[in-house]
């Protein structure tokens, strides 16, 4: 047995790497390479002696509380990026543990933030996630989950033929995440955060593109609120649902101050989260948001139920232009299964859009089922045949809806059998109850049927804004017509800063 952890999700390049390990091994080997279009090995240490650390009780809460094992200085070719350990015991055995390589100085004009915070919630080592205690069911989430715990075999690595916790292919032949993830000895979550997921996709995109970017974590827009201010474009990819109060406030800061963002994300900041313990502890009442001891308090605004929560008066779409409350899922359970997987085009005529071919009524990534898993939209209406936002929930009026796909939020009817436990709330329960404080047959109308939405818009301080309503964005970028929207919005949003 081995497995370890990194102190911090992220180290400038002029910082020592913390890395604790237990191994009842004698010795062990450590191999650091960086994750991206190539593998690049650019650290080795072998025969390190090994001890072995009991994991505490309250491990989940508060971490394994281990030593630190080896100290690993990054040398000065080490670019910014993911890097991953390879641990191999005397005995056979092996594991990973990963850190993210931040520049001492900017590098590029954009910084890609890896959504750490999410792989965090949904890591269940010692028993628990936010989620469950891996019963396969939505039950014995923990409030309160250490970022000081290994990351579960799959977290890190994938094989490149994994499957997708959407259904990337016709139902009946397409092998269900659950069924592959079982069959493989990997954790069933991580399908629904990891690097090995959308991330190294996105990488090994980015890098045969030769755009430059450097990388930071989730927390470090907390932990250094003006980290943003000397780049001109901050890109989310994937899963990046897990935010801060002080997130939020470096992000908003950064587009009012004319910064842009580009989103190529879905279900992102759907749930608030307090980082405490000098940030290595994630707190999340979430479903049990009433549980948390600052509902009824002056600090009631910092609950850790979702952004769109009516005590917290800060939906996420004011930031995204769009929401989780306002979309769902696709291709997943028993949602849409029969879906093209695509966008349907509405303005061919947008910015984004150019070089596309792409006319008003068709499909936009439909071959690699774009729109799947997780996917977020807005509160719109039609005029002239074209969706407009009502500005309703919190998105601006100015988001110009480029396209949109049906989805939709789970019930007992139509999510994975066994889901939700008796007493447990359904996502759209969930969403009725914290958003309007009811949940009654008119208000589980209003957010039954949502729509994956792909648009942008523009901050009053001249930040633009793009998001791309789904998780499966770096999926579909074999497609010519994604890949050009990407190229399209990095350019743009990169070039210059309002």
């Amino acid at each position: 047995m081995i497995e370890g952890y990194c102190y911090r999700r992220s180290y400038r390049s002029d910082e020592a790497i913390g890395l604790h390990v237990s191994t009842d091994a004698e010795t062990f080997d450590v191999v650091v390479i960086r994750s991206g279009l190539e593998e690049v090995t650019h650290h080795v240490q072998r025969g390190i002696r090994g001890t072995k650390h009991t994991v505490p009780d309250d491990v989940v809460a508060n971490g394994c509380g281990w030593p630190e094992t080896v100290s690993i200085s990054p040398g000065a070719d080490w670019k910014s990026g993911f890097y991953k350990i390879s641990l191999q015991g005397s005995d056979g055995s092996s594991s990973e543990a990963c850190f993210i390589l931040r520049p001492a100085e900017p590098t590029a004009a954009i910084l890609w933030v890896i959504e750490t915070n999410t792989w965090n919630a949904y890591n269940y080592y010692g028993g628990q996630s936010t989620y469950t205690d891996d019963s396969g069911s939505y039950s014995g989430g923990a409030a309160h989950v250490s970022f000081l715990r290994p990351l579960p075999k799959g977290f890190i690595t994938l094989p490149d033929d994994h499957a997708r916790l959407g259904d990337a292919g016709e139902p009946g032949v397409y092998v269900q995440y659950a069924e592959w993830s079982a069959a493989n000895d990997v954790a069933l979550w991580t399908g629904a955060a990891s690097w090995s997921q959308w991330n190294r996709a996105f990488a090994r995109w980015i890098e045969s593109e030769k755009i430059e970017v450097d990388y930071a974590a989730s927390e470090d827009l907390e932990r250094f609120p003006d980290l943003l201010s000397s780049y001109r474009l901050m890109m989310s990819v994937g899963h990046d649902e897990y935010w801060s109060w002080g997130m939020r406030d470096a992000v908003e800061s950064f587009i009012a101050n004319g910064g842009n963002v580009a989103f190529l994300s879905g279900n992102t900041s759907y749930w608030q989260v307090r980082l405490e313990q000098d940030g290595q502890q994630m707190v999340a009442y979430k479903g049990r948001v009433e549980d948390d001891p600052v509902v009824g308090t002056a600090d009631e605004r910092y609950n850790t139920g979702i952004w769109s929560n009516r005590m917290t008066r800060r939906p996420e779409n004011t930031m995204t232009g769009l929401s989780f409350t306002r979309g769902g899922y696709a291709r997943v359970g028993f949602v849409s299964p029969l879906s093209s997987g695509g966008y349907t085009v509405y303005r061919s005529d947008h910015w984004a859009l150019e070089g596309t071919g792409l006319s008003y009524g068709d499909q936009l990534g439909a071959k690699s089922y774009i729109i799947a898993y997780e996917c977020d939209g807005c509160a719109f209406q039609m005029k002239n045949g074209l969706p407009v936002p009502t500005g309703e929930d919190g998105t601006p009026t100015n988001f110009e809806i480029i396209a949109i796909a049906p989805v939709a939020l789970f019930t007992r009817e139509n999510a994975f059998p066994g889901l939700y436990p008796e007493g447990e709330l359904t996502d759209l329960e969930l969403v009725s109850e914290q958003v309007e404080g009811r949940r009654d047959a008119e208000t589980l109308a209003k957010y039954a049927h949502g729509h994956a939405v792909l648009g942008s818009y523009t901050s009053p301080g001249g930040g633009i804004v793009f998001n791309s309503g789904t998780t499966e964005w770096a999926f579909a970028l074999v497609e010519p017509a994604v890949a050009q929207i990407t190229r399209n919005v990095i350019n743009r949003l990169s070039a210059e800063r309002a």
